[in-house]
């Protein structure tokens, strides 16, 4: 058998060993009286409401700005327009005379399901509910 040797020291030096602890004199505590915590709460909260609030209302103004509004017409309130059909119209054509920013696909559905079937005749009158 064989012994090895090393210089290593055995302490850790990590480690530090404090002999004489010093007191540390305590800082006085100031106290805070309760009207002023209830003050703190108070502005707290109008603070809290007053971004929820001006959230809420920066979304409604970025929402009008998009175009999206918060209530609908009801289709049932919406006039029936009539419509004469022209030589070469069709149910997209008048469909998207009648919704020119929207999306004629459904308008289109309803009026092919409405007329009975997809041929149109020059003159004829197609009354058609836009909502």
């Amino acid at each position: 058998m064989a012994a090895v040797t090393t210089d290593i020291p055995t302490r850790r030096p990590d480690v530090i060993r404090i002999r004489h602890l010093v007191p540390v004199p305590s800082l006085p505590v100031s106290r805070v009286a309760p009207t002023v915590y209830r003050l703190r709460r108070a502005v707290a909260v109008v603070v809290v409401v007053g971004v929820v609030l001006l959230g809420w209302a920066g979304l409604g103004a970025l929402g009008g700005a998009l175009g999206i509004t918060g209530t609908a017409t009801p289709a049932s309130h919406a006039a029936p327009v009539t419509v004469q059909v022209a030589p070469g119209d069709t149910f997209w054509s008048i469909a998207s005379r009648i919704r020119p920013g929207g999306d004629p696909r459904p308008l289109v559905d309803r009026l092919v399901a409405a007329h009975g079937g997809a041929v149109l005749r020059a003159g004829e009158r197609l009354a058609i509910d836009p909502g």
